[in-house]
C-alpha cells in the first residue's frame, strides 16, 4: 500500500536525519511498520467514532497506522503530540496523505511536551478511547526543571519517562478505553516501580502482553538491545491476561493466564510475572498456589549492616565482646563456613555505635544479594545456627541478606524447612524466569508466595531427623498444597 510505504520511508528518513547522540539522549526510537501494525491489531472493534491519541508521536507512524486500522469502519479523529519541531513535517505528510484518501479522517498535531498536553487535557476533561505510544525511555531525573515541576503538579512520581507516559495515558482513557504501548520490561518488578504498579493496577487491567524471545529483535537497526514488551491496558473489567512469547508478530504462541498467576495476591509489591518458556505455566501454578508469605510466617528479611569500606570498628583482633563478621565468601555450596578467610577484617568491636549491627545467638538464614544467571543457584543461602556463635555475637556484611524474627533467631525446624524451599529447584527455575536483575533484593523474597508454617515445620523436622533427604521428596512436600 502506497501510504504504508510513505509512513515507513518517513521513519527511516527521520531516523537517519536525527543525530545518534540526540536519539541516545532522549532514548526514543521510531517504531518499525511491522511492529506498528501488530500493535494496532491489538485494539478491539468499537461502535463509535475513534478518538485516538499518539503521545510522543515521533513521525506519527503509530497514529497513522492505527487510524488506517479503523478507517474502513469508523470515523477517526487523531491527536498527535510531539514536542520536536524537526519531526512535524513528517507527521503532517503522513497524516495529510491519509486525509486525502479518507473523508472520515481528521487530525490535529500538537507541538508540545506530552506533560504539558496532559495537564491541559486532564483539566479540560478531554478523554480518548484509543491511545497508542512508544514513549522515550530516559530517566525522569534527566528531565528539565519545568518537566519535573509539571510531573509534581500532575502527581506523577515514577522513575522513567516511559512509565510517566503510561500513567498519564491511562488517566486520559474514557471508561471503555484501551492503551497499547511498547515499553521496557523493567517496570514489571523491583521496588523502584512499586508505586507505579500499584496505581496502574488500581486503574486499568493488563489485557495483553507480548514478550520477545530475543531482546535484539525489536529495535535492532538502532543497536538497542533493551528487553521490551508490547502491552495492552484496558479500563474494561476483564479476568484474564493473554501472554504471547515470540519473535514473530502473530498470536500463535499466545496463552491466557488468570490475573492471580500474573500478579500474586499476597505480593505487596505487585510484581508482574511474564512467562517466557513452555513449562512456565506449571511453575507459576505451583508457586502461586502457595498460601503463605514471609510476613504471614512472622519473619522479616534485612540487609547486613556492616559496610566494610566505611566501618571504623572492624578489627583482626578477637575479643570477648567482638562479633564475628559473616561475608559472602562464607556461603559455599549451600553451607556456612566461617573458616574461609580473606583479606577483610574478621571481627567487629562492640561499642555504643556498633552494637545495633550485631545479632544474638539463634537460628537464621543468610543469603547472598548478588546472583547471576550463570550461577548454579540463583538464591545462594545457608543456615546460621547457634553452634556458629563461638563469640557472643555475630554480624553480617552488607552484601548479604538475612531472615530473622523481630531481630532474633527463630525455630530451627522452620529455618530448615524455609531454607529447603529457598534452595528448591522449582523456586530456582521461577527466579531465573521472572527475576531479570542480578540482585536478590529483600523485596524479591518478601514478594514470594511461601508454603504454610505447618508445612515448613514438618519438612524441617523430617529433614533434621534425616527421615527425608531426597530432593524430589522434599519438593513434593513443599508444593503439595
Amino acid at each position: 500500500m502506497i501510504i504504508d510505504n510513505l509512513i515507513e520511508e518517513s521513519r527511516k528518513k527521520a531516523s537517519s536525519d536525527i543525530e545518534i547522540h540526540k536519539q541516545k539522549l532522549f532514548e526514543q526510537y521510531f517504531t518499525p511498520i511491522d511492529i506498528a501494525k501488530y500493535m494496532c491489531s491489538l485494539f478491539s472493534k468499537i461502535d463509535k467514532k475513534v478518538e485516538l491519541l499518539d503521545a510522543g508521536a515521533g513521525v506519527g507512524n503509530l497514529g497513522a497506522i492505527s487510524s488506517l486500522h479503523y478507517l474502513k469502519h469508523n470515523s477517526v479523529n487523531l491527536t498527535a503530540v510531539e514536542w520536536d519541531t524537526n519531526l512535524l513535517k513528517f507527521i503532517n505528510n503522513n497524516l495529510s496523505a491519509i486525509k486525502a484518501k479518507y473523508n472520515n479522517f481528521s487530525f490535529n498535531i500538537d507541538n508540545t511536551n506530552f506533560y504539558n498536553f496532559s495537564q491541559k487535557a486532564l483539566l479540560n476533561k478531554k478523554q480518548f478511547n484509543r491511545i497508542i505510544i512508544n514513549p522515550p525511555y530516559s530517566l525522569t531525573s534527566k528531565g528539565t526543571q519545568e518537566e519535573l515541576l509539571l510531573l509534581e503538579k500532575l502527581d506523577v512520581h515514577t522513575p522513567n519517562a516511559y512509565s510517566n507516559f503510561i500513567e498519564l495515558s491511562y488517566r486520559l482513557l474514557d471508561e471503555d478505553g484501551e492503551l497499547v504501548a511498547i515499553v521496557p520490561r523493567s517496570f514489571c518488578n523491583g521496588t523502584r516501580f512499586t508505586k507505579f504498579r500499584l496505581k496502574m493496577l488500581n486503574e486499568v487491567k493488563i489485557e495483553f502482553i507480548h514478550s520477545f524471545e530475543s531482546r535484539k529483535e525489536v529495535f535492532k537497526e538502532y543497536g538497542i538491545f533493551q528487553e521490551v514488551v508490547i502491552m495492552k491496558l484496558t479500563k474494561k473489567n476483564i479476568k484474564k491476561t493473554t501472554v504471547c512469547i515470540s519473535d514473530k508478530l502473530d498470536h500463535k504462541k499466545c496463552e491466557k493466564f488468570s490475573f492471580s498467576k500474573i500478579i500474586f495476591k499476597n505480593d505487596p509489591y505487585k510484581f508482574i510475572h511474564i512467562p517466557s518458556k513452555k513449562d512456565d505455566k506449571e511453575i507459576l501454578t505451583k508457586i502461586y498456589k502457595l498460601p503463605s508469605s514471609l510476613k504471614k510466617l512472622g519473619l522479616t528479611i534485612s540487609t547486613g549492616k556492616v559496610v566494610e569500606y566505611r566501618e571504623p570498628y572492624l578489627s583482626n583482633s578477637k575479643s570477648d565482646d567482638s562479633a564475628v563478621v559473616i561475608y559472602q565468601r562464607n556461603i559455599k555450596n549451600g553451607l556456612l563456613d566461617l573458616s574461609i578467610k580473606g583479606s577483610s577484617k574478621q571481627y567487629l568491636n562492640r561499642n555504643e555505635l556498633s552494637s545495633n549491627k550485631m545479632i544474638l545467638p539463634g537460628n537464621y538464614i543468610v543469603m547472598k544479594r548478588m546472583s547471576y544467571k550463570e550461577n548454579k543457584e540463583r538464591i545462594s543461602s545457608a543456615i546460621l545456627t547457634k553452634k556458629y556463635f563461638t563469640n557472643k555475637y555475630i554480624t553480617i556484611e552488607n552484601h548479604l541478606n538475612y531472615i530473622h524474627k523481630d531481630g532474633q533467631g527463630f525455630e530451627k525446624d522452620l529455618v530448615i524447612g524455609l531454607n529447603s524451599y529457598l534452595s528448591s529447584n522449582i523456586l530456582d527455575k521461577y527466579i531465573r524466569r521472572f527475576n531479570g536483575h542480578t540482585q536478590i533484593n529483600a523485596s524479591d523474597i518478601i514478594s514470594l508466595p511461601m508454603p504454610s508454617y505447618g508445612t515448613l515445620m514438618n519438612i524441617g523436622k523430617l529433614m533434621r531427623n534425616k527421615i527425608i533427604t531426597n530432593e524430589q521428596d522434599i519438593e513434593n512436600l513443599l508444593f503439595k498444597e
